[in-house]
């Protein structure tokens, strides 16, 4: 690996010899709670004593940033911007350097912004496609069912509201339900798993149990769900213990069933695929 940028060393020079130092934010993944140009203090606190709800100063992908802690398990950390609808690839403590005492509190679900949804034209038939990660590239998805043209978010030229279900999702899964209530008679897409892994290598976990990985590392040599992928972003299990991508298909298929009314197509009805591939509403 190459030698880390001048000023990280810096930085962790400074917290090594009198455990603070003074760093000025510039991004808005904070906000409202750091404002872009504060100028925080980072404490050198030890690793072990870093819980949920502590602001961490980590590296990523060779970057310094400063994101809140929402989970923890033994020597990994998992941090998430205020203002990010996404979770962070996982932190060891070689990423790890400190934090910002003056603005912990207490770990908060993102809240759910249902007005997102007027975007799209309440009619349709309240159909939900559920699209799983096909092969590289990066952020390809497929479905059984799909049309020439057709791709997330958009059938025969008709935009449709998009919802990722993933490990990095930051709203609960309990919103998904909410979610397809609230679509009416939107037709729906629903984006599976990670960004582009295939159905058969989900346990794929790439180095992301012994330290972090930036956006091109972990999950197969995969990166994580850009923001833009999709209008919401759920939460099924965490990047700390993730879940078979078969058991995040059959979470998004019974909540369509329950909620929709849908029953799923079954698998054996789309020859020639995975069998999490006959799974559309």
């Amino acid at each position: 690996m190459s030698e880390e940028p001048s000023q990280i060393r810096l930085l962790r020079s400074a917290l090594a010899a009198v455990g603070r130092a003074r760093l000025r934010t510039a991004g808005r993944s904070m906000l409202p709670t750091i404002e872009p140009g504060t100028v925080i203090t980072v404490l050198a606190r030890p690793f072990d004593e870093v819980e949920p709800g502590d602001v961490a100063v980590v590296l990523l992908d060779r970057k310094v940033i400063v994101h809140r802690v929402v989970d923890r398990a033994g020597s990994r950390l998992l941090t998430r911007g205020d203002n990010l609808p996404l979770v962070d690839p996982v932190v060891g403590p070689g990423e790890y350097l400190g934090v910002v005492p003056a603005y912990r509190r207490a770990v908060t679900l993102a809240a759910l912004d249902l007005a997102r949804l007027a975007a799209y034209p309440d009619r349709g038939a309240g159909r939900t496609r559920i699209w799983l990660p096909g092969p590289a590239p990066a952020y390809a998805w497929w479905h059984p069912a799909m049309r020439r043209g057709d791709m997330p978010g958009l059938s025969r030229g008709e935009a449709r509201p998009v919802v990722s279900v993933s490990p990095y999702g930051a709203l609960p899964g309990t919103a998904l339900d909410e979610l397809l209530a609230a679509a009416g008679r939107r037709d729906v897409d629903i984006l599976i798993g990670r960004a582009a892994g295939c159905p058969s290598d989900d346990r794929t976990t790439g180095s992301s149990g012994d330290r972090a990985t930036g956006p091109s590392e972990g999950w197969g040599g995969r990166p994580p769900l850009r923001p833009g992928t999709a209008d919401f972003h759920v939460g099924h299990g965490t990047l700390l213990e993730p879940p078979r991508l078969a058991d995040t298909a059959e979470f998004v298929r019974a909540r369509v069933e329950a909620v929709r009314g849908v029953l799923p197509v079954r698998p054996d009805q789309a020859p020639g695929r995975s069998d999490l591939a006959g799974w559309r509403g």
